[in-house]
């Protein structure tokens, strides 16, 4: 009793943020396998939120009679549909099946393939049963999360895909430290047999952005493909700093799928823009008059459809937006004004609130820490508006990104004083859907970046 005492107090002293669920603590509370009991009625919640599908029932009978474990004969289209949302989280990632098996495998011994919403282990939750270290209540009962936090533990457990090669069930008890590590090899064998079914193309997933910096110090940039901690998968050099005030930009510039960056020169009112993430010169530079509107905050989007971005800017002075379609110079083919203009410290935003493939405009305000987006390129009422706390967050840097690859762009913001992200993929307030600590807030000055730099 003294040492399971102990236990929980030490958890209770773990200060993780909300979704970084890499917790040595084990997923579940205590030694108990009863969330595992496939005969239990615990009360559940959705895994997809557009319900069970047809084919998800189709598949639960073709499974009973296919799976030997303890799954057979217990399939059912809302267990298929909880499996369906885990595999497609992993393929989503980019990475091997044998990632997906090596998570249906765990799922299986711990909820039977159910989101179970009581905590029947103590504070346990969700397909994975992971304790309260690892996550709010909402992001542990959110299948897409959970997995990520599982598969961001296995990788930290097993580096360089050294879970490739690792014994399957060895790999489910590096992640959840359970106390009966002998039940997932068993389990693995109807987890392949479930993947096998699951492993195909789903509707055509959007990409997803990410994000990095580039350190006006030295003119480096340093991208990460995956939101979490860990080195730069793109980095190189440029003489960028030296262009005093040079404005960092990121767009997908000829239409590839990948963003790279640019920069706008105040000084003489150039853009120059480069296709590959490395150093050389411009794929795209023109001269503009830019440089006669003090203040202008430059912009970059997809503001007509065609699948590539394009400049613009905002004047302060007057609250006019002016953007243009093309990279080069010429008029502006959408301009309108707002009285943006009387709020102070406004942050202008760009990003595709809706999904109808065209970016728009919206700002921050970090009087009262509010969102206000709008889904067209005129003046009018916000279409998506909501407060946040993030006013008590002193130099919050807001940024944009579609972050779960739904086709939708969403906000979220990195904390200049400890180096944390924290990210939410819908348009209201709430926990964030990913946060994660670095060392950038050692690295003055730094700009923080977003963009789909893999093109995945």
């Amino acid at each position: 009793m003294t040492q399971r005492i102990l236990l929980r107090a030490a958890l209770a002293t773990l200060a993780l943020t909300a979704a970084a669920g890499l917790s040595a603590a084990p997923a579940h509370a205590e030694p108990s396998p009863s969330a595992g009991n496939v005969a239990a009625a615990y009360a559940t919640v959705a895994c997809d939120s557009r319900g069970v599908t047809a084919s998800d029932n189709t598949l639960a009978t073709t499974l009973n009679g296919k799976l030997t474990k303890t799954m057979r004969g217990h399939m059912t289209g809302y267990r298929v549909s909880c499996a369906r949302m885990v595999v497609k989280t992993v393929r989503d990632l980019g990475l091997h099946s044998r990632a997906a098996v090596i998570a249906i495998t765990t799922v299986i011994v711990e909820s039977t393939l159910q989101n179970i919403s009581e905590e029947v282990d103590h504070d346990s939750l969700g397909l994975f049963q992971q304790r309260a270290s690892w996550g709010t209540r909402d992001q542990r009962l959110n299948p897409d999360w959970a997995t990520r936090a599982f598969i961001s533990k296995m990788k930290r457990e097993y580096p360089g895909d050294s879970w490739m090669t690792a014994p399957i069930g060895q790999v489910c008890q590096a992640v959840q430290v359970s106390a009966y590590p002998d039940r997932y090899q068993t389990q693995a064998s109807d987890a392949q047999i479930i993947v096998d079914h699951l492993w195909q193309p789903s509707t055509p997933a959007h990409d997803r952005d990410s994000t990095g910096y580039y350190n006006p110090a030295d003119g480096t940039f340093h991208l990460r493909d995956t939101l979490d901690e860990g080195p730069s998968d793109h980095a190189w050099d440029t003489g960028l700093e030296t262009i005093p005030g040079a404005v960092v930009l990121t767009g997908d510039w000829n239409g590839d799928g990948n963003d790279s960056p640019g920069y706008y020169d105040p000084r003489d009112g150039t853009f120059h823009l480069r296709n590959p993430l490395d150093e050389g010169p411009s794929s795209y530079g023109w001269d503009t008059g830019l440089e006669s509107i003090p203040n202008a905050v430059i912009l970059a989007g997809d503001w007509n459809g065609d699948g590539k971005d394009s400049t613009g800017y905002y004047n302060p002075a007057d609250g006019t937006f002016h953007l243009r379609n093309t990279l080069d110079e010429g008029g502006s083919n959408h301009a309108w004004d707002t009285a943006l203009e009387t709020i102070p410290g406004a942050v202008i935003l760009i990003g595709d609130w809706n999904g109808d493939g065209k970016d728009s405009t919206g700002y921050y305000n970090p009087a009262d820490g509010t969102y206000h987006l709008r889904d067209t390129l005129d003046d009018g009422g916000s279409h998506h508006a909501w407060g946040t706390g993030l006013e008590t967050i002193p130099g919050a840097v807001v940024l944009t990104g579609d972050w779960n690859g739904d086709g939708k762009d969403s906000v979220g913001y990195y904390n200049r004083a400890d180096g944390t992200f924290h990210l939410r993929n819908a348009l209201s307030d709430g926990s964030s859907d990913y946060a994660w600590d670095t060392g950038l807030e050692t690295v003055p000055g730094a700009k923080v970046l977003s963009g789909d730099w893999n093109s995945s």
